[in-house]
């Protein structure tokens, strides 16, 4: 436990991976921060910085946010200097195939930003890496309504709302766009 978690007003620990453009991660921060989460910022600069990223082990935060881009072939890492190792990637991109018995993060609640990153199969690799849950979108969700998602979600765990209930409260703030969110949860 950290030890802002024993604070008379607790502040929880949250880390942000940022894939490629930190912009998105810099903002989440900031939200996060306001409500007070104690933020680690991780900005991973090769495909095998980020697999150190989600293979903490006992280590790893309660909360983990994937903040990047993702398409078809996975989540987009982009181009490499020769000399950098990019085996695992398939042209700029990180499937989830190359993720499994990767991911060590026993308990931690994992949303992604990527777009399309709400597979099945991101999901069985997120879960059998030992996540609580795993939510991520499954299409292409506006850009600008994911910081507002991420917003209501963890103000709503933060006022000690079950997963779900925040999940779900929080995607209802745009009855418009439900954001094309998955969760998948451990069994």
């Amino acid at each position: 436990m950290a030890v802002d978690e024993n604070f008379f007003h607790p502040r929880r620990p949250v880390s942000i991976v940022a894939l490629g453009d930190s912009g998105e991660a810099l903002l989440l921060r900031a939200i996060l921060e306001s409500l007070g989460a104690v933020v680690t910022l991780h900005l991973p600069a090769t495909p095998s910085d980020f697999l150190k990223c989600v293979d903490q082990g006992t280590s790893a935060p309660r909360y983990m946010i994937l903040s990047g881009h993702g398409e078809e072939g996975g989540l987009v890492f982009g181009e490499f200097d020769e000399g950098i190792d990019t085996s695992m990637l398939v042209a700029g991109c990180l499937p989830a195939e190359q993720l499994d018995r990767k991911i060590n993060l026993p308990g931690c609640v994992v949303l992604s930003t990527a777009c399309l990153s709400g597979t099945e199969a991101f999901a069985s690799a997120f879960l059998a890496g030992g996540v609580s849950a795993y939510i991520a979108s499954i299409d292409y969700p506006d850009g600008a309504a994911i910081p507002l998602f991420v917003h209501g979600f963890f103000y709503h765990l933060f006022q000690q709302q079950p997963l779900r209930k925040a999940f779900d409260s929080a995607r209802t703030f745009d009855p418009a766009d439900d954001l094309s969110l998955a969760i998948f949860e451990k069994d």
